[in-house]
Formats: C-alpha cells, structure tokens, sequence
C-alpha cells in the first residue's frame, strides 16, 4: 500500500472522457481497455469503439472531451492545419489524423458531429 496523506486520496471517480464526477457507480462503464470508467452520459453519446479510441488518446496525450470552448471551434482552421503539415512534411498521415482527432474531443465535439459537419463542409467545396 502506497502511503499517501489522507488529504488527498478521494473516493470520487471522475470519467475519463468529460472528467465528470460519477455519483452513481453503478451506471459507470468500464471500456475494454481498462483504463478508466466513462460515465452514463459518454457512455450514450458514444460507440463501444468510439469509448476506446477516446480513452486511449486522452490517456497518450492528456486533455479530455471539452476541454476547451467550443464556441472558438472552426472546421476549416483544423482543416487547413491538418493540409498545412502534411504538405510540410510535418508528420505522415496517420500521425496527423490522430492530432485532428485530439483537437476535436478536446473541442467537445463528437465523432458523428465532426464527420456531419465535415461532409457539409466538403459538399458546399469550400475543400
């Protein structure tokens, strides 16, 4: 046992997606990666797999979903991002997804939302 004051071991759980407290541990999920619990409500807004890439990512690079205010979000500022380092040789494709992907949860903004939001982008050809 790890001797720890007792000021800060906390019995609370915190979700590891949106850091919300969870009250009732009855209706935490554990993902199959056991790295955390993810709450009722990130449970509903997201897949099974979704959950596991979520969990994995803030695990490797920290953060977590909503992190940052969503009203200063721009699709195209991600995009250009995204085009700019690759075309810089910056880092490959799948590294750069990954850093799109962070970007985006940490914005508080779901895969289904981004994607939605992507394809509208796409067909006005604003790309």
């Amino acid at each position: 046992m790890i001797n720890t004051p007792k000021s800060k071991v906390s019995n609370k759980l915190k979700c590891s997606i949106c850091h919300a407290d969870i009250k009732e541990r009855n209706k935490a999920y554990q993902s199959s990666l056991k790295l955390g619990i993810v709450c009722d409500l990130c449970k509903r807004r997201f897949s099974n797999e979704d959950i596991d890439m979520i969990i994995n990512m803030f695990f490797a690079f920290g953060e977590y979903f909503g992190a940052r205010d969503k009203s200063k979000f721009s699709i195209k500022d991600v995009i250009v991002e995204f085009a700019i380092d690759l075309d810089e040789g910056k880092a490959n494709f799948h590294s750069q997804n990954i850093k799109l992907w962070h970007k985006v949860l940490t914005y508080g903004i779901t895969p289904e939302e981004f994607l939605k939001e992507l394809s509208l982008y796409v067909e006005q050809g604003f790309v």
